[in-house]
């Protein structure tokens, strides 16, 4: 079913903060084409989130953005590798904002602080354990922002989600994943670990332009 924007969400969700080296970006990080050859730089995300109310209900996401590269005039960011458990996220994801989701299965255990978060179903392909500490922050995506530069279909993307909450610093404590599906992010070590939850985000309609000019 079409959803258009903006979308209000809320839920809860885990950021890990990188410096992905330049050779990763380029061979494990599922960039498109002659993006490989952009100059990558900034810092890199892996985020795993729990949308628990959406316009289309809850579902998971696994995503990475490896950085920013200059698009259209200007440094922005881009998801290069994305998973929803939502055929209704993936399909207007893809409508939205051109984000081009891929389906997967999620399962996420809490225990006392301690996450195990799997994805893939019979395979797993990828599975990790997270601690989120008790103490919170206020949490605004002014501190980092995300603006994003998505191509799909003969058109380009130009979008800046907003988000806040409440944010505890957590540790990665385990995490396995098979390079098939997704970077391999347990080759490196994630500057920070941010759990926030609850937060509060809004997706906003984006700018779109048509490489063909209709």
């Amino acid at each position: 079913m079409a959803t258009p924007a903006p979308w209000k969400l809320t839920g809860r969700g885990f950021i890990m903060v990188y410096r992905f080296p330049k050779k990763f970006v380029r061979e494990s990080c599922f960039i498109a084409g002659d993006w490989k050859h952009l100059k990558w730089s900034g810092f890199g995300y892996v985020m795993i989130v729990d949308y628990q109310d959406s316009p289309v209900g809850r579902y998971h996401e696994l995503l990475v953005i490896p950085g920013k590269a200059r698009f259209a005039g200007a440094r922005r960011n881009n998801i290069s590798k994305i998973y929803v458990d939502s055929v209704d996220s993936m399909v207007n994801g893809r409508h939205n904002w051109g984000i081009t989701k891929e389906l997967a299965d999620f399962t996420w255990s809490e225990k006392e602080g301690r996450h195990l978060i799997r994805i893939g179903g019979g395979t797993n392909w990828f599975e990790i354990v997270l601690e989120a500490g008790r103490i919170s922050f206020p949490f605004d995506t002014r501190l980092l922002p995300i603006n994003l530069f998505q191509e799909v279909e003969g058109q380009k993307f130009e979008v800046s989600p907003v988000a806040k909450g409440r944010g505890h610093f957590g540790q990665l404590k385990e995490i396995k994943v098979d390079p098939l599906y997704f970077p391999e992010v347990n080759l490196l070590r994630p500057l920070i670990v941010i759990y926030v939850n609850p937060f509060e985000m809004i997706f906003p309609v984006a700018a779109i332009e048509s490489f063909y000019g209709n």
